[in-house]
């Protein structure tokens, strides 16, 4: 397949995550090694931008800004969602003499980039469509985990073990700490919390894990039964609560209080209540060195697709390879195939019996929160980028 000569255009859309950036940091620096590509446009103001036609030279910004957006959180070239996206003028494409498109974003960007290659080929204009998939929740099929998701993981772990460790060193003993995401009842941002625990004896927090299901008899077995061995309680989980049918029980408080309001009355012990927040998970402190390498790995191999190879219509996945050692391999499928499909959580991994996340689960995320990627530091203070 042909080289096509022209320019480039990256677009950032739907929720960003820490590695939202770091793919377009990649991007921008590896397609400069390509002779074929004349010039690099960012859209600075999401789908709307793209509409408009209102690009942004990316090629000729600052090379320390550039380097700057690993560790910078957000999206530097704005996700701003545009209310009508049914019709596409692919002219203004033509007239910018796109010939590649890089697309980054979360399950939203799947319907996006189908539209815009279907666009594309439907009125002759060449332009070859990539999506590289980053989403916190990890909820994209036919990739083994989205960019993104260990660098989630890898930052709740440090916050549940960082909180229990601060709220055990003023408890009483059997004190009971319920630390909940407040605006998720995402079971993969949930097992992120679990990954605090380390020790196998179950010393570390968190020692209970509630997925919606819940039961209280269950519950209070095991809060019990981890006072007794440990001393104290820590317990993960979201915003959702139901019962073994399915259904609502925290009718008249959220889920955490609920699970507060049955603790305190089946324990004579202080309950700590400590809700976590969408602003509290948007840090980009505890980047994961294995996200960083698989992003930049990912932006590398997708322009190697689009340009080399001739791929278009594309979503890059990431293929686990069978070994002892963790690695992985850049692979990439039809967007047809992932569009409007939601990766779930294996119900094999976690016991609700028991309360906890098994082995098989340790086993998938562990690896992906391995390795530490510090952001840029001026005058005591993160350096992040503005793209402009």
């Amino acid at each position: 397949m042909r080289e096509l000569v022209g320019n480039v255009l990256l677009l950032q859309i739907g929720t960003p995550t820490t590695m939202a950036n770091v793919i377009l940091s990649a991007l921008i620096k590896k397609a400069l090694n390509y002779p074929c590509i004349e010039e690099i446009y960012g859209c600075a103001g999401g789908i709307q931008s793209l509409l408009s036609g209102q690009f942004i030279d990316l090629a000729g910004q600052q090379q320390r800004n550039i380097i700057n957006l690993v560790g910078t959180p957000g999206a530097a070239l704005k996700s701003i969602a545009c209310k009508d996206f049914s019709t596409i003028n692919v002219d203004i494409l033509r007239k910018h003499n796109i010939s590649y498109l890089f697309a980054i974003g979360d399950a939203s960007a799947v319907g996006v980039c189908k539209k815009l290659d279907e666009a594309a080929i439907k009125i002759g204009h060449e332009m070859r469509v990539m999506l590289i998939p980053t989403a916190a929740d990890n909820s994209l099929q036919l990739t083994d985990h989205c960019l993104g998701y260990g660098s989630m993981a890898k930052h709740l772990a440090v916050m549940a073990k960082s909180i229990a460790a601060s709220v055990q060193s003023t408890q009483s003993n059997g004190a009971i700490t319920i630390i909940s995401l407040a605006d998720s009842d995402d079971k993969w941002l949930i097992g992120g919390l679990a990954l605090a625990r380390l020790r196998a004896d179950g010393s570390d927090a968190p020692q209970l894990v509630i997925f919606s299901n819940f039961d209280e008899g269950t519950f209070v077995k095991n809060v019990h039964q981890t006072v007794k061995n440990i001393g104290n309680c820590v317990i993960a989980m979201g915003n959702k609560l139901t019962n073994l049918k399915g259904e609502n029980i925290a009718t008249k408080r959220s889920a955490a209080e609920q699970v507060k309001f049955v603790a305190e009355a089946n324990f004579d012990v202080p309950v700590d209540l400590i809700p976590l927040s969408d602003w509290e998970l948007t840090s980009c402190m505890t980047l994961s060195g294995t996200d960083v390498a698989e992003a930049e790995l990912c932006a590398q191999k997708a322009l190697e697709f689009a340009v080399g190879v001739g791929t278009s219509g594309k979503m890059i996945t990431l293929l686990r390879m069978d070994a002892n050692k963790y690695s992985s391999e850049v692979n990439c499928v039809d967007l047809d195939n992932v569009f409007d499909k939601k990766k779930e959580f294996p119900d094999a991994w976690y016991d609700y019996e028991e309360m906890s996340l098994n082995t098989q689960f340790f086993k998938y995320a562990a690896p992906l929160i391995v390795g530490e990627r510090a952001c840029a530091y001026e005058n005591g203070v993160p350096h992040f980028a503005r793209l402009g």
